[in-house]
């Protein structure tokens, strides 16, 4: 039996292969967005700075 981790590793290689094969056969074509792409999908929430840590308070 396997985790649910595994399962989805052996998914994801499916889906994978699937897209090598389609690629090779010439249905499916792999490029680089254009500027106006990038854009146009540009993330709607930016990244926050990453937090720093709060101080913990000496015991007492």
């Amino acid at each position: 039996m396997s985790t649910p981790a595994q399962r989805e590793q052996a998914k994801r290689e499916e889906k994978l292969d699937s897209m090598k094969e389609q690629i090779e056969d010439g249905s499916l074509t792999v490029r680089q967005m254009t500027d106006e792409e990038k854009a146009k999908f540009a993330p709607k929430n930016p990244p926050k700075e990453p937090r720093t840590p709060r101080r913990r308070r000496p015991p007492r």
